[in-house]
């Protein structure tokens, strides 16, 4: 028979693999403007800012398997959610071509973002009717005192200007709002930013741990009872908090067997010991975008004991024995892993390694330790 060990290995490369081979689009309702001035309904394929500044794929809605790409020299704009896009070229050594900007104030003066190849963000300023002006990070400030006169009230020349707007988008997006604001009262300002979104996914979750225990009060007999390696299911549900933070709540089912042995000639002495609880984590979850995502979270659990018995081998006399551990425990968690999430961003495979020390008790007092090492495997849907 095969052992738990290999059993979990064959399960996750399993899983792994018909999730890698498995062909699906995490789609969003989008539109875009056509050259002629169209407008086309479409499903967008998401993908990160640097991917979007080079071109959009579309969902084929002839209902094909195949994508269909759009450069930014054949669409003139490309909306979705709160965010919207706008075609230009721009001939910068970073770019020298046509790309994709994200818009992210518009009004009288807008302000744009774009991500070159090697990850680094680009700023640009348009005022209406005017050319794109690039803001390079040690000269933005001057750029804008020479271009931006309209309000009396900025002192560009004020040492904490820099401070109070930095080179980044949301310092940029403070400074064009407070600007139009006072160069262009009663204009309308939309600041085109990523809407926080509250969404909930639940799940299951299946694997192996690795778990030992070391007591060191007389709750049962001092000592460490060694380590045993059980299989583990639980369900779990996850508030989402935007693209990356979550909260993640669990249920999970643990056992645990071990013993301590103490020979002697005269008065040999073995104890045994059988523990089955409920491990319940609240955890915080940080998580990257794209289609396979690194996450990590770290947070408090309880381990509700449901029950509990041994038995003890005094000098060839065998006996129960109860260990008496409190029925609440409490401790701390933290893990890491990677979840392949092809089909939609609710829907995700994971594999997660995680760490878990309980402090055992005897009512108030401790009385030893529970460590727990786990290979997990959930999915989320």
């Amino acid at each position: 028979m095969a052992s738990p060990f290999k059993l979990s290995l064959a399960t996750v490369s399993l899983l792994l693999f018909l999730c890698t081979c498995a062909k699906a689009q995490n789609d969003r309702a989008a539109y875009f403007i056509t050259l002629a001035g169209d407008t086309v309904q479409a499903a967008i394929v998401n993908a990160s800012d640097e991917k979007n500044t080079f071109g959009f794929k579309f969902k084929n809605s002839a209902g094909g398997n195949q994508d269909r790409e759009y450069k930014p020299g054949e669409v003139k704009e490309v909306i979705y959610g709160n965010e919207k896009y706008v075609s230009a070229f721009i001939p910068d050594p970073a770019f020298n071509q046509a790309v994709f900007l994200k818009m992210l104030i518009e009004s009288e003066v807008n302000l744009y973002k774009a991500v070159d190849t090697n990850g680094k963000a680009h700023f640009f300023f348009q005022e209406a009717g005017g050319e794109l002006q690039l803001l390079q990070e040690k000269t933005y400030s001057g750029l804008l005192k020479v271009h931006l006169r309209g309000c009396a009230t900025m002192n560009f020349d004020d040492p904490s200007f820099v401070k109070k707007y930095g080179y980044s988008a949301t310092g940029l997006s403070k400074f064009f709002i407070a600007y139009n604001t006072c160069a262009s009262p009663g204009a309308p300002i939309i600041e085109h930013k990523n809407k926080t979104e509250l969404y909930i996914t639940k799940g299951v979750t299946a694997g192996m741990a690795s778990t030992s225990v070391s007591l060191t009060t007389i709750v049962a007999k001092p000592g460490s009872y060694g380590t045993y390696v059980n299989m583990n299911a639980g369900v779990f549900g996850e508030l989402h908090i935007g693209r990356h933070l979550s909260t993640l709540l669990e249920l999970q089912y643990h056992s645990y067997k071990g013993g301590l042995y103490e020979p002697d000639a005269f008065y040999p002495d073995e104890i045994e010991i059988e523990m089955q609880y409920v491990r319940v984590p609240l955890l915080l979850k940080y998580t990257t975008s794209g289609k396979v995502r690194l996450f990590a979270n770290a947070g408090p659990h309880a381990d509700v004991l449901i029950g509990q018995s041994g038995r003890r081998n005094y000098s060839k006399i065998e006996s129960d024995y109860h260990p008496d551990f409190a029925r609440l425990s409490y401790g701390l968690t933290g893990g890491a892993g990677v979840a392949l999430a092809p089909f939609s961003k609710t829907t995700a495979l994971k594999l997660e390694g995680r760490y878990s020390k309980t402090t055992l008790n005897t009512g108030v007092n401790p009385c030893g330790t529970l460590a727990s090492y786990q290979l997990l495997v959930g999915f989320s849907f």
